[in-house]
């Protein structure tokens, strides 16, 4: 009777584990719940059973779904807060949005570090339900989720925000209330988001920068809003050989999107001319819009934004990295800020080619130029080029003595006398305006500042070993003397420190050389300073990452979703491991202890 039981016992685990691997899989690539019963009665068609033949226990309602994905999200969150509380300190990144259903929510994410490097974990996306996303709102729900967690919120030693005053005011921002609870944390703006000011607050001061900006949106505008001029200009792509492509918008809430829309309005500026050509014989918005894009200042200052914006792109992508230590941010800025001095002593790739594709033809100026620019292809490799320009080759090139079949329009381009020197105006001042923001922008605090010192590349190239930051690291260890075992004890374990990285670590990040240093646990004190300085976000973009998650599962057909599930369901969706490795094991015991299950009953 009792293997009889246990025989029991052991099928209807099996069955349960089953349904358990069926939620995980819907949860993980993001599927309504429904889904369920479909997936249950294709693994019967496979025979695969998910349920008893001989009783009517059936888990494919959306409460059953909801239940076996809950246990799914407790167990990744079980392990996430481990992780969290093993690092000994952590941080945060915290944003706030509005979701699809008209709801106002907090996002946020806890940075900690582990032998494997940086890691970024879900905590919560709580709904705001009291009141307005103040800065007292936002503090009360960060305290009170980090308690309900089991973190000590004296160990919050850093919190990246995208820089809204609600978050870094002075006297009443969230790090500012935060500071008072915990005394080390350290505030940072989001780098990626202080790429994006720098570039939009450097085109307002440049009059024809602006001016640009607002015409090539008005270009997006005026295809976008109508299907008949949009099918009207594909006919003319497709007549002149050029790729049938979209105009992009200039978004305000998407990093650098201008870099986008004027790559495709550089590869099909000759369809636009034309098509605009065309419409502006009964459409006045047309006829406005060519007198705009048919000045030879346009063309000009696309030819010199595509020579500009992919460096600032590249420089945002960088930022973007799910995990970001602060010793790569300030190198990548200055180098950034190095190539766009460089475009002021020599042109760029695409503005050289302007002076060849800028022709005159009975007295008029046309631009005629290559098939081949409208080429993606083509493009890409002209800004890979650009951006990775290693010097002038003493061989000549032949390339300019191959003839091309150029694009079948050519656009006349107004106003060519009056603006031909244009460039030598907008140039010098927008490359100015660009890097005097960035540098403005990435001036960080002393605290921050003095992080550099731990920086291996910077340890390397120090002129005298032994004297080199000891008081950068004194001003460290004060600050975070608190989660230090014996502060008295960094100076000597900061020398070893540092000949250990100029012997074995010259070419390491710190967190690579945090990551050795943590399976020896050699100096104990220095890696608990490491880690203090390692996991201070340097941007908040997995905020940012959250928020699509979160849109994507809470569509606007499951606008009523509630707060816990949505919380399940991203946890699956982004901390998830994949489905072969996880212990569902752990996650039936949950389920089991829930309630009692009709499954074991039947």
């Amino acid at each position: 009777m009792q293997k009889l039981l246990e025989a029991k016992l052991d099928q209807d685990d099996e069955i349960a584990i089953n349904l358990l691997k069926t939620a995980y899989h819907i949860a993980k690539r993001e599927l309504p719940k429904d889904e369920m019963k479909h997936m249950v009665k294709y693994a019967s068609v496979l025979g695969v059973e998910l349920s008893k033949a001989d009783a009517n226990v059936l888990y494919t309602s959306p409460q059953s779904v909801t239940e076996l994905q809950s246990a799914l999200a407790d167990v990744i969150l079980d392990d996430k807060i481990l992780d969290i509380q093993q690092s000994g300190v952590f941080s945060l990144t915290i944003d706030e949005s509005t979701d699809n259903g008209n709801l106002k929510r907090l996002i946020m994410y806890a940075q900690c570090v582990s032998e494997t490097g940086l890691e970024y974990n879900l905590l919560t996306n709580k709904q705001i339900l009291e009141g307005s996303a103040d800065a007292k709102n936002i503090v009360s729900m960060v305290v009170e989720e980090l308690k309900s967690k089991g973190l000590d919120i004296t160990k919050l030693v850093g919190i990246g925000t995208d820089g809204a005053s609600v978050m870094t005011g002075r006297k009443g921002g969230v790090v500012k209330l935060l500071q008072e609870h915990s005394p080390t944390l350290i505030g940072v703006h989001c780098a990626a988001h202080r790429i994006a000011l720098a570039t939009s607050q450097a085109a307002k001061f440049v009059p024809h920068m602006e001016s640009y900006s607002r015409s090539v949106a008005s270009v997006f505008r005026y295809f976008h809003n109508s299907a008949l001029r949009s099918n009207r200009l594909r006919v003319i792509q497709n007549l002149l050989n050029i790729p049938q492509i979209k105009f992009a918008e200039v978004h305000s809430v998407r990093w650098l999107s201008l870099d986008h829309a004027v790559q495709v309005l550089y590869r099909t500026y000759p369809a636009l001319c034309m098509a605009l050509e065309r419409d502006a014989t009964y459409e006045p918005a047309a006829k406005g819009l060519l007198h705009e894009v048919s000045q030879y200042k346009f063309i000009a200052i696309t030819h010199l934004m595509m020579d500009i914006l992919p460096f600032m792109t590249r420089l945002s992508k960088k930022f973007q990295a799910q995990t970001l230590d602060f010793s790569s941010v300030k190198p990548m800025v200055t180098s950034t800020c190095e190539s766009l001095q460089d475009l002021l002593e020599v042109d760029g790739l695409f503005v050289e080619k302007l002076s060849k594709f800028v022709v005159e033809e009975d007295g008029k100026r046309v631009y005629k130029r290559p098939l081949s620019e409208s080429d993606c292809k083509s493009v890409s490799s002209a800004i890979k080029e650009n951006i990775e320009f290693e010097g002038f080759s003493d061989e000549s090139d032949d390339e300019d003595d191959i003839s091309e079949e150029n694009v079948g329009f050519s656009p006349v381009l107004n106003f060519y006398t009056q603006q031909e020197n244009i460039l030598n105006t907008i140039t010098p001042a927008y490359v100015e305006k660009l890097t005097d923001n960035l540098n403005d922008r990435f001036q960080e605090t002393e605290i921050l500042e003095s992080m550099k010192v731990l920086i291996p590349k910077n340890i390397v190239s120090a002129d005298q070993l032994s004297k080199y930051g000891v008081l950068e690291v004194q001003k460290l260890a004060d600050h975070f003397e608190s989660h230090l075992l014996n502060k008295d004890e960094i100076r000597s374990e900061f020398q070893t420190y540092k000949r250990l990285v100029k012997g074995s670590h010259s070419d390491s990040s710190v967190v690579e050389v945090l990551c050795s240093l943590m399976k020896t646990n050699d100096l104990p004190n220095m890696i608990l300073l490491l880690k203090c300085c390692a996991v201070i976000p340097m941007t908040s973009v997995q905020c940012e990452r959250g928020f699509s998650t979160q849109n994507r599962i809470k569509s606007k057909a499951r606008t009523s979703m509630k707060s816990k599930t949505l919380d399940d369901l991203m946890r699956i969706s982004e901390d998830g491991p994949e489905l072969e490795k996880f212990d569902f094991k752990r996650a039936l015991k949950k389920w089991k202890s829930a309630k009692v299950r009709k499954l074991y009953s039947a």
